[in-house]
C-alpha cells in the first residue's frame, strides 16, 4: 500500500445523521473523519481529475442481493442497482489516522486502559465471568446474544485516571506487549487539542432548487481546525491489477489535492515514501504452552458488524460439526481450532451515515463501533491464537466498508481474568466443553 499524508489547508466539517437544526445536533463534531469518508473523497478527487465524474447513474452493477461472488448475471435476483462509474472503483484504503510533525503517527487510546493513583502504574480492564449468563449454546439469535465475560476494572473508578487522547505507535507497542509500569509518564497521552480545536459556527440553511438561503432555517455546525502540523494518514493501493494498465494507478501518483469534509475544503496531498504504518502490521506471538488463552483485539479504526456489536464473523458463517449453525459468538473464520468471543468493551456507537450526490439524498443511517473499542476472544489453543491473531491483526474486518478503512485493529495477547473469577482453563472447559 502507498502511504499518503492528507493536510487540510482550511477547517473541516462533517455530517452525521442527527438533524442540525438549532438547539438540536452541530454535526459529527471534532474527531476523526469516518473512514469511508475519506476513501468517497479520494475516489471522488480521483474522478473528477480524470473527468471520469458522472451526473446520473447509467451502469448496471451487482445487486445488494446478488452472489458476491462470481457471476452475478447467471443467477436470478430481483430488480437492478445502476452505478454512476466503475472507475477507480478497485480503491482499497487502510486509516485515516492522525500524523504529527513532532510525533508521527498517532493511534487512539484503547478504552479498557485507565491509571493507577497518581499515574505510577497503567491498569487494564480484566474479565470476570458472570454467572447470571447462560451458556453460549442457549443463544440461539445474534441480536440477542451477551458476552460470557464482564470487563471489569482492577482499581476503584477515579475520573483522573481515565486515559483520553492518541498515543504514539512506540506507546502502543509497549500496551500491546503488556508493560504497565509508568515511569517516565510513559504512557501519557497526547490531547486531542494538540491535534485540532473546536470552531462553532451558525449558518443558513439553503434550498436545493435555487441556491439562495431559506427563510428562517438556521443550523449550528462544530467545525474541525486542525493545528498547523497536524495531517492524516491513509494508504491506499488498486485491488484490481487491471486497474495498474488503465492508467488509474499513474492518476493516483499525481494526485496532489483532495475536497474533504460536507462544505468541499481543500487539502493538499504527500506521498511518503516510507511506511509509517510498518511498525503497527506485525502481529504478536502467542503465549507459550499449549493451553487455552485469551486474545485481545483493539480496534484504531471505527467498524461497522453486521448484528449490532457482534462481527458477523462471530454468527452462522459455517456449519458445525453436527451440520447446523455455531451458536452465535463462536468465531466461523477458517481455523485450526475454536475460538469464541468472550467479551467486549466497545463505549458509546458512532452514528454514520453521508449524502448520495448523484441522486440527491442522504445515504442509509449506520451504528459503527468506535475507534478504541476492544474484542477478547478465547481460543482453545495456541495454535489457533496464533492463527487468529493473523487474521485480526492490521486486517479490515468490519463487515461493511471493510475496503473504505473500517475495521483495522491490533492484535495483544495481554489480557487476565479477575482474581475473583475462574481461570482460563475453568472458562474454556465451559464453552468448549473438554
Amino acid at each position: 500500500m502507498k502511504t499518503i499524508l492528507i493536510e487540510p489547508t482550511d477547517v473541516l466539517f462533517f455530517r452525521d445523521a442527527i438533524p442540525m437544526s438549532a438547539g438540536q445536533g452541530t454535526g459529527a463534531g471534532c474527531r476523526m473523519p469516518f473512514p469511508s469518508t475519506v476513501h468517497e473523497a479520494l475516489r471522488a478527487s480521483l474522478l473528477r481529475a480524470s473527468g471520469e465524474l458522472r451526473s446520473s447513474k447509467e451502469e448496471e452493477a451487482r445487486p445488494p442481493n446478488a452472489a458476491r461472488k462470481g457471476d452475478w448475471h447467471a443467477r436470478g435476483h430481483d430488480g437492478k442497482t445502476f452505478i454512476a462509474t466503475r472507475a477507480f472503483r478497485s480503491l482499497q484504503m487502510a486509516g485515516p489516522l492522525p500524523w504529527h510533525a513532532d510525533h508521527g503517527l498517532l493511534v487512539p487510546v484503547p478504552l479498557d486502559a485507565a491509571f493507577g493513583s497518581g499515574r505510577g502504574k497503567l491498569h487494564r480492564l480484566q474479565l470476570w465471568r458472570d454467572g447470571s449468563v447462560p451458556r453460549q449454546q442457549e443463544w440461539k439469535q445474534p441480536s440477542v446474544y451477551h458476552s460470557l465475560c464482564l470487563p471489569v476494572a482492577v482499581t476503584p473508578p477515579d475520573k483522573h485516571g481515565q486515559v483520553e487522547g492518541w498515543w504514539t505507535v512506540d506507546q502502543m507497542r509497549r500496551y500491546l506487549e503488556g508493560e504497565t509500569v509508568n515511569s517516565g509518564e510513559r504512557f501519557v497521552p497526547f490531547s486531542t487539542a494538540v491535534l485540532w480545536e473546536t470552531e462553532h459556527r451558525i449558518g443558513v440553511e439553503i434550498e436545493p432548487g435555487n441556491f439562495a438561503a431559506k427563510s428562517g432555517q438556521l443550523y449550528a455546525g462544530s467545525y474541525l481546525r486542525p493545528s498547523a502540523r497536524t495531517r492524516f494518514a491513509v494508504q491506499i493501493e488498486l485491488g484490481d491489477p487491471r486497474a495498474e494498465a488503465n492508467g488509474e494507478g499513474k492518476a493516483i501518483a499525481v494526485l496532489d489535492w483532495l475536497l474533504l469534509g460536507g462544505e468541499f475544503r481543500l487539502a493538499r496531498l504527500w506521498h511518503k515514501n516510507e511506511d509509517c504504518f510498518s511498525h503497527l502490521k506485525r502481529p504478536p506471538a502467542a503465549p507459550p504452552g499449549d493451553g487455552p488463552c485469551l486474545l485481545k483485539w483493539v480496534l484504531v479504526t471505527p467498524a461497522i458488524f453486521a448484528h449490532g456489536s457482534l462481527p458477523g464473523w462471530c454468527a452462522d458463517s459455517l456449519q458445525n460439526r453436527a451440520g447446523g449453525p455455531w451458536a452465535p459468538g463462536r468465531v466461523c473464520l477458517e481455523l485450526p481450532g475454536r475460538a469464541q468471543l468472550a467479551s467486549w468493551c466497545i463505549g458509546k456507537p458512532r452514528t454514520v451515515s453521508g449524502w448520495d450526490v448523484v441522486d440527491g439524498r442522504a445515504k442509509p443511517t449506520l451504528l459503527a463501533v468506535p475507534a478504541g473499542g476492544g474484542y477478547y476472544f478465547l481460543c482453545e489453543n495456541r495454535t489457533t491464537a496464533t492463527e487468529l491473531a493473523c487474521k485480526l491483526h492490521w486486517q479490515p474486518r468490519a463487515d461493511f466498508y471493510g475496503d473504505k478503512g473500517c475495521g483495522y485493529g491490533l492484535v495483544s495477547f495481554d489480557v487476565q481474568m479477575h482474581p475473583t473469577s475462574r481461570d482460563v482453563r475453568s472458562l474454556a472447559d465451559e464453552v468448549f466443553n473438554y
